[in-house]
């Protein structure tokens, strides 16, 4: 019991540090590789005008999360960029949001790039996501 309970802390120190959910779309070196089958279902949603939520992460070069953020609420789609776990980021961490109308989708050289467009802010024209085919 006594050699268990070190490993014990150590897991939920790491559990407490990683602000990663289960439910996030984990993208690394640009490729899905958790949840991918979140994003496909948030495709559908949207084209069926149905209500849905996700968050895309993605680590800087150092480690740190930064995290993308798409609610439909039927109509628009609010789009938040955190970027406040980012050690590295400066003075320019946080949170931005805006309200867009769209989600719109290209064929790109490696698969397909999606990006938002009629948004009521500039962070919106910096939400680029490629799903490789």
């Amino acid at each position: 019991m006594k050699k268990s309970f070190p490993l014990i802390l150590l897991t939920i120190f790491l559990s407490a540090c990683n602000p990663v959910k289960d439910s996030d779309i984990v993208l690394e070196q640009e490729e899905i590789t958790t949840n991918s089958d979140k994003f496909e279902a948030f495709i559908r949603n949207l084209e069926n005008g149905k209500e849905d939520k996700i968050r895309i992460v993605q680590r800087t070069t150092e480690g740190d999360p930064l995290f993308d953020t798409l609610d439909y609420n039927g109509q628009n789609i609010t789009y938040t960029y955190d970027n406040s776990q980012d050690k590295f980021g400066g003075s320019n961490t946080g949170l931005e949001s805006g309200t867009c109308e769209n989600l719109e989708s290209e064929k790109s050289e490696k698969g397909k790039r999606y990006y938002l467009t009629g948004c009521s802010s500039e962070i919106g024209k910096y939400f680029e996501f490629e799903v490789l085919e």
